[in-house]
């Protein structure tokens, strides 16, 4: 039988291997990293292998390469010259090593072993058989391929069921806002306590809510809405009022105006439950979700702002803040001014009118007054339409109604910087204002690489 074993591996018995191991919240306990361990311990005596070193992720996710022991084996043992000589990396199954969304991803880890002689042997498959290769490789592609779909099979599942659940206006994971917090709730939905940072329910038939958290914070939301909508007092004074109290804001830090726009514009202070803002499932890029997208359901506590106050709040964010109303003709020649600088510029390129209608229509651009907050601060607040949401960039135009050429600044904004509102509001004494103005200088050709976004999938470089 030794004879067997040593021919299969070629002298099998001077062998050596790294052992890797992956364990992650949702996995059942017959995939635990002891059970694994011991596996791959047994794999190894039978075919007279010695495991010189293991590492293992628990509680890691397999859709992501990004885990402390996976980066160690490649930094520390596979891709490191001064690492002692091994052969073998044994895995417990497929699994194991990720459940990658991208079937490439894991084949391209593997490569990487291959390419410095080290073969990933899957313990469940055990040793491939030299003259069935071609098969070994069809049923590891196979595999991986189950093995994501498993991912996307419960994340399906646990999306729905967070659904359901916030329907019903209970919690589905997350953190509270700004002035508020987590309630459990008894197997009958009545309220047991608040629920500490970091602590979860203990039984599955219990439930969490968002409440007020009746503290100086909610106070601070309530104070906000009757400043901005009752009292018209502006952001910045708002944003000074609640520093001069000592109020933190949530992240800690000082109150600015556009601290003050996200509470004004959270929905969740009119009692709503709110869920799927974003999307961020399969661990595959976070992105905000379209307001039809989101679940709402009303009346689930009692409000910090009234319905009537919220949405008078949206309409002066709408009119006062962005200055549409009084800005709105300027905006408009703006538009025709900047667009007839864009056919000048591609039509002396030789592009033809066919591809310049779609320039046109699909250009992202948005306008802003500018304002002068104080004599020597002037500020932008500029409105993200939905169907611009896809751009890495948009160019945004500072525009002034009282001048003839209305055209006053220009810039190159991330679209994530608009948020989930679609607001992304500054003054040029805002550290974000360096990084997002161009030179008139740079303006063709910020045009330019912001065009041809519109024809490839690539995100573009952008030179400011």
């Amino acid at each position: 039988m030794n004879s067997i074993f040593h021919m299969a591996l070629g002298d099998s018995a001077c062998k050596r291997a790294i052992a890797y191991y992956r364990h992650s919240a949702e996995d059942k306990q017959e995939n635990s990293v002891p059970i694994q361990r011991e596996h791959a311990r047994k794999f190894a005596q039978q075919h007279g292998i010695e495991i010189i070193h293991e590492e293992a992720d628990e509680g890691k996710t397999g859709l992501l390469a990004n885990r402390p022991g996976f980066i160690a084996i490649f930094d520390n043992w596979i891709e490191n010259d001064s690492a002692p000589t091994f052969e073998y990396i044994l895995v417990y199954d497929v699994s194991r090593w990720g459940r990658f969304q991208n079937q490439n991803e894991p084949a391209h880890y593997e490569f990487r072993c291959t390419m410095r002689n080290k073969k990933v042997i899957y313990i469940e498959d055990g040793f491939p058989k030299e003259d069935q290769m071609l098969i070994g490789s069809l049923q590891t592609a196979v595999k991986r391929y189950m093995a994501a779909e498993y991912s996307r099979q419960l994340s399906g599942k646990v999306f729905h069921g967070c659904v359901k659940v916030s329907e019903q206006g209970y919690s589905a994971g997350g953190t509270p806002c700004y002035g508020m917090a987590r309630e459990l709730l008894d197997e009958h939905k009545q309220p047991i306590r608040l629920l500490k940072r970091g602590e979860h329910k203990e039984i599955s038939n219990q439930r969490v809510r968002f409440v007020p958290l009746n503290d100086e914070t909610t106070q601070a939301v309530h104070d906000i809405f009757t400043m901005f909508v009752q009292e018209n007092i502006d952001l910045s004074s708002i944003a000074a009022t609640l520093n001069d109290r000592g109020i933190p804001s949530a992240t800690g830090a000082l109150w600015d105006r556009d601290k003050i726009v996200r509470i004004l514009m959270n929905e969740t202070y009119t009692g709503a439950r709110i869920y799927n803002k974003t999307w961020n499932r399969l661990r595959q890029g976070k992105r905000d979700n379209p307001r039809d997208d989101w679940v709402i359901c009303r009346d689930t506590f009692p409000p910090i702002a009234s319905r009537e106050v919220f949405d008078k709040a949206q309409e002066k964010l709408w009119f006062i803040l962005g200055k549409w109303k009084q800005g709105r003709r300027a905006m408009k020649e703006a538009r025709m001014l900047i667009f007839k600088a864009i056919n000048d510029f591609f039509m002396n390129k030789g592009m033809t009118e066919d591809d310049l209608f779609f320039i046109y229509r699909d250009f992202p651009l948005v306008l802003s007054v500018s304002t002068d907050v104080s004599p020597t601060e002037k500020e932008w607040c500029f409105i993200l339409p939905e169907e611009l949401r896809n751009y890495e960039y948009v160019l945004g135009i500072g525009v002034l109604p009282q001048r003839s050429h209305p055209i006053d600044q220009f810039f190159v904004l991330p679209a994530e910087s608009f948020g989930i509102g679609g607001i992304c509001t500054f003054t040029d004494k805002d550290e974000c204002y360096a990084r997002y103005a161009i030179s008139t200088e740079k303006l063709e050709e910020n045009i330019l690489v912001l065009a041809k976004a519109l024809t490839q999938s690539s995100p573009p470089s952008i030179d400011g």
